[in-house]
């Protein structure tokens, strides 16, 4: 388990805020198809809402909003469309088109496949509006596969294959793949399998995959090899109702209840789930290792572990009335007799519990 310095607690609450979806890196990953919600943070500076969308294929992305607050009030907008990731302008040409939301707004935006679509909300400071979103997409090209991208482009150089399946059933699975880490790879995709042109390893590479009623998973700093007899193969939980997971990539510091700040990513696609998905709520579940003294500390640290989860969730949108944090100290470990570190690690985590409101 990492160990972290004091002034951890007070960078946690900095960090957070910095990921929330009033900045570009802590946008809500949003379906092209579908109703959700947003509220502006009501902050004194920086009072934005970002949401990104990503065009599995050739097509018009048709965005309804409505603004739901002070009649006096209207908000700026601005749309980015990029082939690479919106929040940066390196790489790839960026063109922004600004506007005005005043009430309603009825945006019809025309997106090549795997196009990234950042959209920007900035209202008046300390503002709470709600922000209704009402989004279709329309492809123009139905000859266009949507599941198998192939982006090669020298069959004499290695390959880098990327596939997204079902943790249970092993099937394909749809969805937006990020890729971060070489100029022949980084940028934003749609597919179950992805197929790119790489030159050479990168050693320290990110990627970021969310598809539709499926639990998101971020790896960063991680190898992504050359592929010349296989696949690297990535499997997806599934998103159900009663269904208890694992929370992937979530860390905390030995002994101490703080979140590390490499998990701040994975919350913020726990975030989107449950923005997208306004009729559920959860249950937060913290376990501990057996080696962390007294039952009764374990129980106390499992709880305070399971309650940070949730005070990031409230801090980033979502009701409290949707979150109930429970430790179980180290009653359940995966476990029983851990041998090494990595045993250790795995009974240290967070399980979510899918509940109806």
């Amino acid at each position: 388990m990492k160990i972290i310095c004091g002034f951890l607690i007070c960078f946690q609450v900095v960090f957070a805020q910095q990921l929330a979806y009033n900045t570009c890196i802590g946008a809500v990953n949003a379906p092209i198809n579908g109703d959700f919600s947003l509220s502006f943070l009501g902050l004194k500076t920086n009072n934005q809402i970002w949401v990104v969308f990503v065009a599995p294929q050739s097509g018009i992305l048709q965005i309804d909003m409505t603004q739901v607050g002070s009649s006096l009030n209207f908000s700026t907008g601005l749309i980015r469309k990029t082939i690479l990731d919106v929040c940066s302008s390196k790489g790839g040409a960026v063109e922004e088109i600004p506007f005005e939301l005043r009430g309603q707004k009825n945006l019809s935006i025309s997106l090549e496949k795997n196009q990234q679509l950042g959209l920007c909300l900035s209202t008046a400071a300390r503002m709470k509006d709600l922000i209704l979103f009402k989004c279709s997409f329309a492809a123009s090209n139905l000859n266009e596969q949507a599941l198998v991208l192939d982006l090669t482009y020298d069959e004499a150089l290695p390959t880098y294959t990327l596939m997204v399946k079902d943790f249970v059933t092993k099937a394909p699975v749809a969805g937006k793949i990020f890729l971060q880490g070489s100029s022949e790879i980084t940028g934003s995709y749609y597919a179950s399998t992805l197929k790119l042109t790489l030159k050479q390893n990168v050693k320290k590479g990110t990627i970021k995959i969310d598809a539709p009623g499926y639990f998101p998973i971020e790896f960063t700093a991680r190898p992504i090899p050359l592929n010349e007899h296989g696949a690297d193969t990535l499997y997806l939980q599934k998103f159900e109702l009663g269904k208890l997971s694992k929370l992937e990539q979530v860390y905390f510091a030995a002994g101490l209840p703080e979140i590390m700040e490499e998990s701040y990513p994975q919350l913020n696609r726990l975030r989107d789930l449950l923005i997208l998905n306004p009729g559920i709520s959860i249950e937060i579940h913290g376990h501990v290792n057996l080696d962390e003294n007294s039952a009764k500390k374990a129980q106390k640290l499992s709880k305070q572990r399971a309650i940070m989860v949730k005070k990031y969730l409230v801090q980033n949108g979502i009701s409290p009335e949707r979150l109930y944090a429970i430790g179980f100290g180290y009653t359940k470990p995966i476990y029983a007799k851990p041998q090494d570190e990595n045993q250790k690690e795995a009974n240290r985590r967070v399980e979510i519990l899918i509940k109806n409101n």
